[in-house]
């Protein structure tokens, strides 16, 4: 018998993604993008992750429902309640007027993309 060894309290959890990207389960939905939109650093085919039970605050990525078809939008408080397009924020919907059955579906709470592609690299290796 001897005395426990000093590296058991530095010992780290094991990282989880499904413990750091979904709080609540039931509500959590996995997207894939079907576009890219470069101002949200979403890529074509990126996992979004989407909270149903989550509020939006003024600038959320939300994925909201626009006629009838699911779309990601961006969420602005001011200077009323409106979603906008990411790629051209002049395109705005009214949450009041546009929307009769429509509205924010949910809000996108991870984006993860595929960093093979290079696509956001500053500066290519050739």
């Amino acid at each position: 018998m001897g005395f426990p060894s000093p590296v058991l309290d530095f010992e780290e959890k094991r990282v989880s993604l499904d413990a750091m990207c979904i709080t609540v389960p039931s509500a959590t939905y996995l997207v894939r993008a079907a576009a890219t939109h470069w101002r949200a650093g979403i890529m074509s085919g990126a996992l979004l992750v989407i909270d149903s039970s989550k509020r939006p605050c003024d600038g959320s990525i939300v994925v909201g429902t626009v006629q009838g078809t699911f779309r990601v939008l961006r969420y602005k408080k001011f200077p009323e309640p409106h979603l906008e397009e990411i790629d051209r924020p002049e395109r705005q919907f009214s949450l009041l007027d546009d929307f009769e059955d429509d509205g924010v579906f949910g809000v996108v709470t991870w984006i993860l993309n595929d960093a093979r592609s290079g696509e956001f690299d500053d500066v290519p290796v050739m």
